[in-house]
C-alpha cells in the first residue's frame, strides 16, 4: 500500500543522486511538450498608436490600402491555418511521444543512470504505435471532457499510466494500453488526485520568478509519479492484470526490479 509521504520520500532519495540530470531532462521535455509557461509583459505605448499611423498612410495610398484590406487578412488567415496545423501535428506526432520517452527516463532513473537521449527513445521502434495509443487515450479524455469537466478529469486519471505502459512496451496495442491503465487505476484515482493536490504549495512557489520556478519543482513531481507507477505496477502484476513479459515488451529488460 502506497502513501504520498512514502512516494515522496523515495523520490527524494532518487533525486539526491540525480537532481540536476533530471532537471535538465524535465526542462527540455517541458519546452518540447508545451508545459513550460513563462510569463512576460511588455509595454504597449507604441503599439496603441500604430493603427492610427497605419490608417494615415493607408489613406494616402491605394496600393497600401489594398494590401491592408485584402492581402493582410488573407495572410493572417493563412498564417493561422499553418499555425493550427503545426500545433495539431506537434500535439499528436511529437509531444506525446516525448512524454513517453520522459516516462521511460524517469522509470529507469529510479536505480540507474539513463542516457539523456532516453528522452527521445520513443521515436524509435514502435513510434507509430505510441502515436496511435496516445491519440486513442487523449481522444477519449477529450470526448468525456465535452460531456462535463469532471468526467474528463476522471478519465484523465484513468489513463494517466498509458505513457508509462508505453514506455515499457511501445508495441502495446492502443486499446490494451488504455484498458490496462484503467484496470491499474481502479480504486486509485482519488488517491492520485490527492497526490496531485499535495504539490499545490510547491506549484505556487514554483510560479514565482515568472513561472521559471516550476522548472525546479518538476523533477520532484516527475520522480514522485515514477514511484507511483512502480507501486501500481507491482500491484497490477500481483493481481494478475499483466505480467513482466507484457510490460517490458520490446525495449528489453531493465537492470533492476520494481
Amino acid at each position: 500500500m502506497w502513501t504520498c509521504s512514502l512516494l515522496k520520500t523515495n523520490a527524494k532519495n532518487v533525486l539526491s543522486r540525480s537532481y540536476w540530470r533530471v532537471f535538465a531532462v524535465c526542462a527540455v521535455a517541458l519546452l518540447l511538450t508545451g508545459g513550460l509557461n513563462i510569463q512576460y509583459n511588455s509595454g504597449s505605448g507604441q503599439a496603441e498608436s500604430l493603427p492610427e499611423q497605419v490608417g494615415q498612410v493607408a489613406g494616402n495610398s491605394v496600393l497600401l490600402g489594398f494590401a491592408l484590406n485584402i492581402l493582410l487578412p488573407l495572410g493572417i488567415l493563412v498564417g493561422l491555418l499553418i499555425l493550427l496545423a503545426t500545433t495539431v501535428g506537434w500535439s499528436i506526432f511529437f509531444g506525446p511521444v516525448v512524454e513517453v520517452g520522459w516516462c521511460r527516463y524517469m522509470i529507469r532513473n529510479r536505480s540507474e543512470t539513463p542516457e539523456f537521449t532516453t528522452l527521445f527513445s520513443a521515436f524509435g521502434p514502435g513510434y507509430w504505435n505510441v502515436v496511435a495509443a496516445r491519440f486513442y487515450a487523449n481522444l477519449r479524455i477529450f470526448l468525456f471532457t465535452l460531456l462535463l469537466v469532471v468526467p474528463g478529469v476522471i478519465k484523465g486519471y484513468e489513463y494517466r499510466l498509458v505513457p508509462y505502459l508505453l514506455a515499457e512496451n511501445p508495441g502495446m496495442a492502443p486499446a490494451r494500453a488504455a484498458e490496462l491503465s484503467s484496470l491499474i487505476t481502479t480504486g486509485e484515482k482519488w488517491n492520485m488526485f490527492i497526490l496531485d493536490l499535495s504539490f499545490i504549495g510547491w506549484r505556487i512557489l514554483g510560479a514565482l520568478l515568472f513561472g521559471l520556478g516550476n522548472l525546479f519543482v518538476e523533477p520532484y513531481y516527475q520522480a514522485t509519479f515514477a514511484e507511483l507507477y512502480a507501486a501500481l505496477r507491482t500491484k497490477a502484476i500481483a493481481q494478475g492484470y499483466t505480467n513482466e513479459a507484457e510490460l517490458r515488451g520490446s525495449i528489453g529488460p531493465f537492470d533492476h526490479d520494481f
